[in-house]
């Protein structure tokens, strides 16, 4: 997920940065702007999905920030951070279209526990309540509520998962997991799943009991052991069976599971495939951060 701080002071942007690195629920990538121009021209270039200001600066002040966003990208959250304390001014900032607002100074706990909702506002609106693109015939492709149900009944009935908007590859994506199933006689490669750090860790918790410093140094530092790799490629293996080849009526199985850690053809690829033949989801359980996943027909 992707955070802009925008502060003229360099001290005050790396406060926030350094608060915001030890927001443990999800990876945060962090980027800072000195100035409302050049904010701007970030948020055109890099697409945050959250930004944190200041209101006075010298040039341009937050409050235009807020106009501008608001008005050109209205799905960008933002939030304020400011020596200003009078509650007058911080409700014409709310009413502006500020998400929250904090007076600096403050602890780095405080901006954690305000930055939760937003970030989980932020997972949720990327849900869909059905799939808009009917999935093209023909391919080993199982429908969300079908292969849930299987997760929930061979893995773990805390386990849910959810449409989602069309995902495409950025630095969020990575590192990932790359997971080939094909047929059992030909080994003919039918479908490929991509599963983001998060989601595999939460089919890996599912059925063993994954410590949480290795989840934090797979998350926040891209490190992706053994253990969990061979954790998350037993759940999938025990939900295999929902890949079903229509020709032969026989289920696919898990030939390959690898970790990907850079930007590769084949990985572009995977993003670039037609809504009809491919599916976005989340894999969520209590407690842990929504996962990714982008299953492809091919």
């Amino acid at each position: 997920m992707k955070v802009l701080i925008v502060d003229d002071s360099h001290a005050t942007c790396e406060i926030i940065r350094r608060a915001l690195q030890q927001f443990t629920y999800r990876k945060l990538f962090i980027s800072c702007s000195n100035s409302v121009d050049d904010a701007l021209e970030r948020i055109e270039l890099w697409q945050p999905q959250i930004i944190l200001t200041d209101w006075h600066m010298p040039d341009k002040t937050g409050i235009e920030l807020l106009q501008v966003v608001g008005t050109a990208y209205p799905e960008i959250l933002i939030g304020m951070i400011s020596t200003v304390d009078e509650e007058e001014q911080i409700n014409y900032a709310k009413s502006m279209g500020c998400a929250f607002f904090l007076s600096k100074p403050f602890a780095d706990s405080e901006l954690r526990k305000i930055m939760m909702p937003l970030v989980k506002d932020l997972e949720a609106k990327e849900f869909m309540l059905e799939q808009e693109v009917p999935i093209k015939e023909g391919l080993a492709l199982p429908k969300t509520d079908f292969l849930e149900r299987l997760m929930q009944k061979n893995i773990s009935e805390s386990l849910t998962l959810k449409p989602i908007r069309a995902q495409s590859l950025d630095e969020s994506k990575l590192p990932c997991v790359m997971v080939v199933y094909a047929e059992r006689g030909s080994q003919k490669v039918r479908v490929i799943c991509v599963l983001d750090v998060y989601a595999t860790c939460v089919l890996a918790s599912s059925v063993e009991v994954i410590p949480e410093d290795e989840a934090q140094r797979a998350i926040h530092m891209n490190q992706i052991n053994s253990h969990i790799m061979t954790a998350c490629k037993e759940a999938l293996g025990k939900t295999a069976y929902a890949f079903l080849d229509n020709q032969s009526k026989m289920s696919l199985f898990v030939r390959s599971c690898k970790c990907v850690y850079t930007h590769h053809p084949k990985l572009e690829l995977m993003y670039k495939y037609p809504l009809d033949s491919r599916i976005d989801l989340s894999c969520e359980r209590e407690g842990m951060a929504q996962g990714k996943m982008l299953i492809v027909g091919v």
